[in-house]
């Protein structure tokens, strides 16, 4: 395979070229989340420097994990970086609630350091303080508990501090799913009569009329023909 070459006749190294049109030297590289990313330089030797200076840095990185002294951002960023086979919508909305809900908070912990009261915690602050369902305190769960098997795999930690945690949470009464009463028969009279002689909402009454007629679920009322 013929190497490239810059303007001056010198061999480029992988990853490294030079654009035409202002002879700016481009190494272009993969980042942990396989994020494609650039760096810029006017010249090839400034260009090395921050190359090493990269390499560097991810090396330092990896050392730290190895370490155990990695925060639970840089452990998740490497766990999704390996999950290849995860569809490209499923990715975003992965790291977008990673990004919205862990990194500026929890994501900050030191792996090693985090316990199974903390993640307990801080699933019961997310329920308590800010309101979030069990749908969406479940959807955190799957991006944390496996993160953490990573690092107990890779030898980084001991235990997994996620593992049954929402298995606790859900026999507790962290959360009361809110119990639905069937209207009574006066409720229905008056329901009826309002739709009936409502301008608004008149024209809804057959639907609703089927509705409690037979018992029907949604979906099953409008998928009649």
């Amino acid at each position: 395979m013929k190497s490239r070459k810059d303007h001056k006749g010198r061999v480029l190294k992988p990853g490294e070229s030079q654009r035409k049109s202002d002879l700016r030297y481009i190494y272009q590289y993969t980042d942990a989340n396989g994020t494609r990313k650039v760096i810029y330089s006017r010249d090839l030797l400034e260009l090395r420097e921050k190359e090493k200076r990269l390499i560097r840095d991810q090396l330092d990185g990896l050392s730290t994990y190895c370490e155990g002294k990695a925060t639970v951002n840089f452990v998740f960023d490497r766990y999704i970086s390996t999950k290849y086979d995860l569809k490209p919508h499923t990715r975003a909305n992965y790291k977008y609630m990673y990004d919205h809900f862990i990194r500026e908070t929890f994501g900050r912990r030191i792996i090693n350091e985090v316990k199974y009261s903390d993640v307990k915690h801080f699933y019961y602050l997310l329920i308590n303080n800010h309101g979030f369902k069990p749908a969406t305190v479940d959807g955190i769960h799957t991006l944390l508990n496996p993160t953490f098997t990573m690092a107990v795999r890779d030898g980084i930690i001991r235990n997994n501090p996620a593992e049954g945690v929402m298995t606790e949470i859900k026999r507790s009464n962290a959360w009361q799913k809110r119990k639905r009463h069937a209207l009574t028969l006066a409720e229905q009279k008056a329901f009826m009569q309002y739709t009936a002689n409502s301008p608004e909402y008149s024209h809804w009454l057959p639907l609703f009329t089927v509705l409690f007629g037979t018992g029907c679920r949604i979906a099953e009322v409008i998928g009649l023909r």
